[in-house]
Formats: structure tokens, sequence, C-alpha cells
């Protein structure tokens, strides 16, 4: 139960990250700020899906049985925070929403394999650095969110709040949510595949 609640607790730190980016106009000082998830989450010990699936589904001992639970706490967290953060705060995440349910399944599917890649690499970093660990972070985040890449947690913030603000569902949700949580998996799979075996 208390490995869930921090997988939940990682979920909400992500939504903080995007509540942050949405109190901004300015797109990069938000992508920066954004960070402030994946950092507090990581000097925490919050487990993070993206930054967690590809060891957990590769490496021996094999640990794939802990990743739905893990998965569906982050995904719970960003929905309460966006359930909060819709009802208190008028914001532009409609508007995200909107512009998302435009995009492909394949599209979806692509900027959440980019996506996963930058914040495994991010993650990382910071398992492996000895010092400087924050900038790893910084980078990621900033990186993924200024280049228009999907994070499905982050992406289930957005949506969460756009809907306790507006009162409006919008089924297309469900698929894009698919493509994203896929491509955040296949992307960190991708990427741990190249580490080399000494340094994994």
């Amino acid at each position: 139960m208390r490995k869930f609640y921090s997988a939940v607790m990682a979920g909400v730190m992500t939504g903080l990250g995007g509540a942050a980016f949405l109190g901004t106009e300015i797109r990069e000082v938000g992508s920066f700020l954004f960070s402030i998830g994946m950092f507090a989450s990581l000097a925490m010990g919050l487990p993070l899906y993206i930054g967690r699936c590809a060891p957990a589904i590769l490496d021996t001992p094999r640990k794939y049985n802990t990743l739905p639970l893990m998965l569906l706490g982050n995904l719970v967290g960003a929905i309460l925070c966006g359930l909060v953060y819709g009802l208190a705060v008028t914001s532009r995440a409609p508007d995200l929403l909107s512009a998302r349910m435009t995009q492909s399944f394949f599209s979806t599917l692509a900027r959440g394999l980019f996506c996963g890649m930058i914040i495994y690499a991010g993650a990382y970093s910071w398992k492996h650095m000895e010092t400087s660990k924050p900038v790893g972070t910084l980078l990621a985040v900033t990186a993924f969110v200024v280049s228009s890449f999907e994070n499905s947690i982050a992406d289930a913030f957005y949506f969460s709040a756009a809907y306790f603000q507006t009162g409006q569902f919008v089924i297309g949700v469900l698929p894009f949510m698919a493509a994203a949580i896929l491509g955040n998996t296949i992307g960190p799979v991708l990427l741990h595949l190249a580490i080399p075996k000494q340094s994994a």
C-alpha cells in the first residue's frame, strides 16, 4: 500500500510541475519550472513509471510485475491533482486538451517515445552521476516540453484539469493516453538496450 501511495505522490508532483507550466505565458520558463515534479520525485525516491519501466522489464531479476501498480499510482496522483487544480484555478488546460486531440495516434506514439527516451536519460543521470544530479533532470524536462513531446502522466493532469474546469469529457482522451503510455514505455526500453552492460 505504501508503494502505491508513493507512486500516487509522484503523480501529484508531476501534476504540480504541469501546474507551474500552465502558470506562465513564457513557454521556456514554464518548461524549466515543470522540472520541479521530476526533481522532487527523484530527490524523495518516489517512483516514476517512465524512469523505472525499462530496468524493470529488461534487467534481472525482472520486476515488470511492479509496473502496473506504479503506472496506476502515477496516473491516479496526476488525475487527483488535476481535479483539485481544475476546480480551483482557471487555466489554459482546455486549450492544451483541444490541441492534443488533433494529433494522430502515430504522432502521439512517436512523441511519447521521444519523451520516454529523454526522461529516462534524466532519471538515469540522477542515479549514476555523483555530482550535479539536478542538471540531467532540468535538461530532460525542459527538452521534452519545448519539443512538444508527450508525457502520459503530465497529460493525465492536463486532461483532468480541463475536465473539471469545463465539465466536458472528450472520448478521444482514451486512445491518446494509450498511445502516450505505449510510447513512454518503448522509448526507455530502446534506450536502455543501448547501455553497455558494465554501465547498466
